[in-house]
Order: structure tokens, then sequence, then C-alpha cells
């Protein structure tokens, strides 16, 4: 029995485990920090005519880059057409994340140095990305919240919710839509 023993510590002892490094694959700390949630500053309509489409609203969003965490790689846009409540957004209950590529962030800014005076200006042309694209409707009203995205897949708190209504004059929509009750 003890031969069986030696041979499997010597078995063991003799198999490679990897190579250590100074950093874990995925940084540990990240779990522990809480990430800053980002704030958007304002959702404006934007007229998107294809030649030979009707007329179509998009919006421009404007954000400062607001986040310095270790891994950082953008903000996820939430989009909805109704508002949500602070007490949803802080438990998670915003719907989906608008993913033009599939895959997170909607906006990536991994390189981008954090700014409080350098806006950033992302155009959203649907309220829903592909691959069941749906476009914005004119004359209804739209929520958009960010939130920001680490490498280790986390993300922060909402960002307070900004509305906009799919019209460049709201007051010309008919009477009794979201945009003119």
């Amino acid at each position: 029995m003890r031969r069986i023993y030696y041979t499997l510590i010597a078995l063991f002892a003799s198999a490679a485990c990897g190579t250590n490094t100074d950093e874990p694959v995925f940084p540990i700390f990240l779990a522990l920090t809480p990430i800053g949630a980002p704030t958007l500053l304002s959702a404006t309509p934007v007229e998107i005519q294809p030649v030979g489409q009707p007329l179509r609203y998009g919006f421009d969003l404007r954000y400062y880059i607001t986040n310095q965490e270790t891994g950082f790689l953008g903000y996820n846009l939430y989009t909805s057409s109704s508002a949500t409540s602070a007490e949803a957004a802080l438990g998670g209950a915003i719907g989906q994340a608008y993913w033009p590529d599939g895959i997170p962030p909607t906006f990536a800014h991994a390189d981008q140095a954090a700014s409080t005076t350098t806006v950033v200006t992302q155009r959203v042309t649907n309220f829903r990305a592909p691959p069941n694209t749906e476009p914005f409707q004119v004359c209804d009203l739209y929520f958009f919240r960010l939130t920001a995205f680490t490498r280790n897949g986390f993300e922060s708190q909402a960002s307070p919710e900004i509305s906009a209504c799919a019209a460049a004059i709201p007051a010309l929509c008919p009477s009794g839509t979201p945009c003119n009750p």
C-alpha cells in the first residue's frame, strides 16, 4: 500500500499545473468594487427618411463617459415604451439590452478615457435591435436608460431614465397620443 501511495504522490508532483501570474484571469477585486452608474444627458428625436420610405424617427443619445473601473468596456442601452419605476430599475427589471451586434456592450468605450467635459453622441435608429428589428413609432413616447458594463460581465445600476417623443414637434401629434395627451 505504501508503494502505491508514493507512486501517486510522485505522479501528482511531476504533473504541470500551469503558469503562475501576478493577476488572476478575471480580476477578483472587480466583484467587490461597485460599478458607477452612468449619466444619460438627453435623447433628441432625429428624422430618418430613406429614399422611397415613409418618415421614421431615431434618437441621438448624449452622455459623458464617466466610468474608470478596470475592465470597463462600455455602456448597455435599455429602451422601453413605458416608464420604469426606480425600484424596478434598481432590482434589474429594466428589460432586454439593446445590442445591435448581438453582444454587449451597446456602445463600446474600452479605449476612451473618462471625461466630464466631452459629450458623446450615439444614434439609435430602431426601438428593438436585430434580429427582431422594430422601428420607433411616430408620436410615441420612449424611455432610455444606460448601464456600465465590465469585462467580467458585471453591470452597474441603471442611469436615471430619460424620455423623448418620436416627433420633431410633439404638439403636432394627434390628440390622445402619448406625445400629445
